[in-house]
């Protein structure tokens, strides 16, 4: 079965003057997301490391709806967005989306790669 992982990363996080400020607004956008794409979510949104965030989305989904979310409620951030598509090797999905692992996630991280170091904003790999 396929997924599709999003995992979005803040561009010059350290650099950020309300650097706490953002991450509270951060963590109240994750938290509405959740519940209003919660249809479509297979493991909901989280922070998984400081100024990054991931979750897992059945596939096939129209994912744009949740990262325009994420763009208008998050307008004073920009951010970088890596989309993998695949299949995923762990299905427990009482485990956070951090514990998981597979292709999904492998092509998710890579596309996030690509996106920092070729200036792009999205970068979608299936």
């Amino acid at each position: 079965m396929q997924y599709l992982t999003m995992i979005c990363d803040i561009k010059n996080s350290k650099h950020l003057r309300n650097r706490e400020e953002i991450q509270y607004k951060l963590i109240d956008t994750l938290k509405s997301a959740n519940k209003k794409f919660m249809s479509f979510i297979a493991s909901p949104f989280l922070i998984t490391i400081g100024d990054e965030w991931q979750g897992l989305l059945q596939y096939p989904c129209d994912y744009l709806p949740v990262y325009n979310y994420f763009k208008e409620n998050l307008q004073d951030v920009d951010f970088y967005c890596g989309i993998g598509v695949g299949d995923i090797t762990i299905h427990n999905f009482e485990l956070t989306v951090n514990q998981l692992d597979g292709p999904s996630f492998y092509k998710a991280r890579e596309a996030v790669g690509l996106a920092k170091q070729q200036g792009y904003t999205i970068v979608y790999i299936q």
